[in-house]
């Protein structure tokens, strides 16, 4: 019996090509209040060349009296960089990022819910408060973060002035805006933090007053009917169109 013939070049070539791809899950998106990922779908990707990781972070911005805006977001991801972020110094309202990467398959599982994240909200203690009262809301649009969502707030320590500013939060390409009322320090210091994996940034004003941040957010659309006193001549035009 003749002996097996040797594997030809072209198919020594074609096995030499054979690359193994890293599976990733891959997720994102935006959550006001608590999040908690079990239960939700978790699509899994095969990264592309250059893909050497997998990625999974979150940022989360809160008004400091329970009320946030989460980004969570899981895939494949380019070169190394892991680590976490909060504002420092008199900056306000809190935020804070936390960014894993990983090089097995599916193992961008670790950021699963709030528990992830440090309490943002927490209170003085012992308990003491400004004499302040404010609007508080968080939101991805203006219409959410309007008066009838919102709530009122007793403010704490040395937070005397009131807040109201928009923003947005950002991990790699997936952007969401911010609205957000709530109390602030008098300097009105807000979050301007930026990195090479995540971008969150806010702009607003403060008011002295009790509830004084309570000017609407949204847009005054013009009407596009024609004032009253128009109505008049286009009414008496309109016969003579008719032949009448």
């Amino acid at each position: 019996m003749p002996s097996p013939s040797p594997p030809t070049l072209s198919c020594l070539s074609f096995v030499s090509t054979v690359t193994w791809a890293l599976e990733c899950y891959s997720f994102e998106r935006s959550f006001t209040g608590p999040f908690d990922l079990s239960g939700l779908p978790m699509p899994i990707v095969a990264c592309g060349p250059g893909q050497e990781a997998c990625l999974e972070a979150v940022t989360s911005m809160n008004t400091g009296y329970r009320n946030s805006l989460t980004l969570v977001k899981k895939g494949c991801s380019y070169g190394p960089g892991s680590g976490e972020m909060t504002s420092g110094g008199d900056s306000l309202p809190p935020d804070y990022t936390m960014v894993r990467r990983c090089q097995e398959n599916l193992c961008n599982r670790q950021i699963e819910s709030h528990d992830s994240i440090p309490n943002l909200s927490t209170a003085p203690d012992p308990p003491e408060l400004s004499g302040t009262e404010c609007w508080a809301c968080v939101s991805t649009t203006a219409e959410g973060c309007e008066l009838q969502n919102a709530h009122k707030i007793k403010c704490h320590g040395g937070q005397s002035v009131c807040f109201q500013g928009q923003g947005f939060l950002a991990i790699e390409n997936f952007t969401k805006s911010v609205y957000m009322r709530t109390c602030q320090e008098p300097t009105c210091t807000f979050i301007g933090a930026a990195t090479h994996w995540s971008d969150n940034y806010l702009k607003g004003t403060c008011c002295k007053g009790n509830l004084c941040n309570g000017i609407s957010n949204v847009s005054k659309t013009v009407s596009s009917h024609a004032p009253s006193h128009l109505a008049l001549p286009l009414l008496l035009i309109i016969p003579l169109l008719l032949g009448v």
